[in-house]
């Protein structure tokens, strides 16, 4: 019935962004997948390229001391929403991010507003 499971797909990516790979975790994506990065329009990430490019200067930005977990996670079908637990540097926070997967591959990713724990709100 399923080629792969969603859960597999998004968990195989995340395992690339921990080691901080670019080309392993854009290997996760669809070449026209979607990342909607925040509320504004100059927030989306469109394709294959704009998702390489953003990864690899973020890798290159983020602290070594970088934590990512996921604190909780819901799966329907497709769909995957995990409460992501990130730290660095001092700093603490979380963010929900709502993956859909097809094909084996992550078409579509929306994350809602960073809440940052220091101030308990979201930005």
């Amino acid at each position: 019935m399923f080629e792969c499971l969603a859960m597999e797909v998004v968990d195989a990516q995340i395992a690339a962004w921990r080691a901080r790979d670019t080309a392993a975790f854009v290997e996760f994506y669809a070449p026209d997948a979607v990342i909607v990065m925040g509320p504004g329009e100059d927030d989306t990430l469109q394709g294959g390229d704009a998702i390489r490019t953003h990864y690899a200067n973020a890798f290159l930005e983020m602290p070594a001391d970088t934590h990512l977990e996921i604190a909780n996670r819901i799966t329907s079908g497709e769909y995957i929403v995990d409460e992501e637990a990130i730290s660095a540097g001092g700093f603490a926070g979380e963010v929900v991010a709502i993956c859909r997967v097809q094909s084996c591959q992550i078409t579509h990713v929306q994350f809602l507003p960073w809440v940052n724990h220091e101030e308990g709100v979201a930005e």
